[in-house]
């Protein structure tokens, strides 16, 4: 009796995992950007946890531009952690809006297709409680969405 060769076989396996790890790739290229309301979200549960660094990571390269990651990370520490005397805060993130265009700066830079919400920053403070408010803008950057605040003033 004479036996098959497993390389058909092997061959066939080889295909099977190749293909199936082609396909992988392009559904996860092809795949929708995570949401503006995702992204805003993730920003501030990072921030209230005093994560500032993996926060600043979701900055647009724009709002990069204007905090360096170890001055943001220093600054924030200091004047939440340290000021305020605050460990964690509660965050609140109303409706998302879609703005046909959004002019970030004085010097007119402007994005479209951008996505609004108003955040409500809840801190317990040696103050008191305190409530700061603040627009948070979100703006796809090269497929992903990405954190603005305005500086149109």
């Amino acid at each position: 009796m004479r036996r098959k060769s497993p390389v058909p076989l092997f061959i066939g396996v080889v295909v099977a995992i190749l293909l199936g790890a082609a396909l992988f790739i392009f559904i996860g290229k092809s795949r929708e950007p995570e949401t503006p309301e995702e992204v805003i979200k993730q920003f501030y549960d990072f921030e209230k946890v005093g994560d500032f660094g993996n926060a600043w990571e979701l900055f647009h390269p724009e709002m990069k531009k204007l905090f360096p990651k170890s001055t943001y990370i220093q600054t924030k520490n200091h004047v939440f952690l340290g000021h305020m005397g605050v460990d964690e805060f509660d965050v609140s993130i109303g409706e998302i809006k879609k703005l046909k265009t959004f002019t970030f700066n004085e010097d007119g830079l402007t994005f479209k297709n951008v996505r609004k919400a108003k955040v409500d920053l809840h801190f317990q403070s040696q103050f008191g409680e305190l409530v700061i408010s603040q627009n948070c803008y979100v703006a796809l950057e090269e497929g992903e969405w990405r954190v603005l605040w305005n500086y149109h003033f």
